[in-house]
């Protein structure tokens, strides 16, 4: 909760009452329990049922936080957002080249989602795919680009262009994974691609691509 400072008027951030804290632990225990379930069983054969018993919790108390079995959804697809933008971060270890954060978040997403039977689901079952991606990626690669453009380490004359063009080369990627047809560089050809349309030069672009990467 954020209140007013009356002595400096700048806004401050009040602590969580205890009643606040409760309904949080109660909103985490259900979103791991779905995580949990989803993955046990996939995503569609979980019932809003299976969860409130795995978070013991009852029914009522559910529709307390979410409307339906895929508003939970939300924020566990934010959750496995943030894990990738946390793994970039380590591989990158505090390197601010945008070119590198963003082919390294490409490779790390493209893998995790195609490995992911709820990312999977989200971006190709829950909704339009270029949407249900963004909202997944959230701002982290954004920022990325953009201070790629206003460095001049980019050459972008139209910046949501250039995200479409983006979206879409993932979601393409990702479909011809799921559909067993490209091979195990592909998300380094993809981030190498990418970065060259962003007009990194070809042999830069390579290399920066296939940085090596923890995949364990």
């Amino acid at each position: 909760m954020k209140l007013m400072d009356i002595h400096g008027g700048e806004e401050i951030t009040a602590a969580p009452t205890r009643g606040q804290r409760r309904r949080e632990r109660t909103r985490g225990r259900i979103v791991d329990a779905a995580e949990r379930l989803m993955r046990e069983r996939g995503v569609e054969s979980v019932t809003i049922q299976d969860i409130t018993e795995a978070a013991d919790v009852g029914h009522g108390t559910f529709y307390v936080h979410f409307d339906s079995k895929a508003d939970v959804l939300r924020p566990l697809i934010e959750r496995l957002g943030q894990r990738i933008h946390e793994r970039v971060d380590r591989e990158t270890r505090g390197d601010p080249d945008p070119a590198l954060r963003l082919a390294t978040g490409i490779r790390i997403a493209v893998r995790s989602i195609a490995a992911d039977p709820i990312w999977n689901w989200h971006v190709f079952r829950s909704g339009t795919p270029y949407r249900q991606l963004a909202e997944g990626m959230g701002t982290p690669p954004v920022r990325d680009m953009q201070r790629g453009v206003a460095g001049g380490r980019f050459q972008v004359t139209d910046l949501r262009a250039t995200w479409s063009f983006i979206d879409g080369a993932l979601i393409g990627v990702l479909t011809a994974l799921n559909q067993g047809v490209l091979g195990e560089e592909a998300a380094e050809v993809t981030a190498e691609l990418v970065l060259r349309s962003l007009g990194v030069a070809p042999e830069e672009a390579a290399r920066l691509a296939r940085t090596p990467l923890d995949l364990s």
